[in-house]
């Protein structure tokens, strides 16, 4: 019988939930403590909200890439990598001009912090960041995504779809605005994007998965043939009608169970 710890921390102004199957309980306390803290270095690293994180700083002028963590320098290429493999879809440059790597920061936390998880011997394991969920291991694991019609419920209920995550999918990220509205910018325009009430993409990378959702939701249909050249599945909730229902759309790889 299948033993599960599960918890909830919180960083980076959010919960993140970890379960853990059949781990070495001398080790998972140590294994959380390093996870949650890959998490909070990671917002002292990127967050634009923080004056003193390093981002806030190399954006003010007042440090160099040479004298930050290494890390702000690879997730400000990798930023330049997508937009290109996107063809502008995701592009970390704001209207305003402010370099505002978001769209990609959270799926790279979890995926850097969650090789903490290891040291806990869990058979298999699952976090979920709000939207964004990566795991680990054999069990396939039978994820919601959240009605976007429903805000302030990051937590999933309703939900608009399950899928099951394990196997050829480990990865999930959804983007749009029913929980942080008007987040996301269309890169052509500048203009808050309305493409899409939410994009969801499902694959093996939650960083990939992070940055092609974003993309997505802000360039539109024009970038969803790239994703699916990539391997790739997606699931697009269009407008809402007059009568509160809405259109979906999904690749034929979706991995539904309804």
């Amino acid at each position: 019988m299948t033993e599960t710890f599960r918890t909830t921390v919180h960083a980076m102004a959010m919960p993140f939930v970890v379960e853990l199957d059949d781990a070495d309980p001398l080790e998972v306390d140590g294994a959380l403590a390093q996870f949650h803290a890959g998490l909070v270095w990671a917002d002292e690293v990127f967050s634009l909200w923080k004056e003193h994180s390093y981002l806030s700083g190399y954006l003010r002028g007042d440090l160099t890439l040479d004298e930050a963590p290494h890390e702000l320098r690879e997730v400000l290429e990798a930023c330049e990598w997508y937009r290109e493999q996107t063809g502008g879809g995701f592009d970390a440059r704001r209207k305003d001009g402010v370099l505002d790597p978001t769209g990609l920061v959270k799926g790279w936390a979890v995926a850097r912090a969650s090789r903490h998880l290891r040291a806990a011997r869990a058979a298999d394991w699952m976090v979920g960041a709000s939207g964004d969920v990566l795991v680990a291991g054999n069990r396939p694991r039978r994820i919601g995504i959240a009605d976007p019609r429903v805000s302030g419920d990051p937590t999933g209920t309703p939900v608009v779809d399950v899928v099951e995550l394990g196997g050829a999918f480990t990865a999930l990220a959804t983007s749009g605005g029913a929980q942080v509205v008007d987040h996301i910018w269309d890169p052509v325009t500048g203009e808050t994007a309305r493409h899409y009430m939410q994009v969801s993409v499902a694959g093996r990378d939650l960083t990939e998965c992070d940055a092609w959702a974003t993309a997505i939701a802000g360039a539109g249909p024009r970038v969803v043939a790239a994703a699916l050249e990539r391997g790739l599945e997606v699931l697009l909730i269009a407008g809402g009608r007059f009568d509160g229902t809405y259109d979906a759309q999904t690749s034929p790889g979706w991995p539904s169970v309804r």
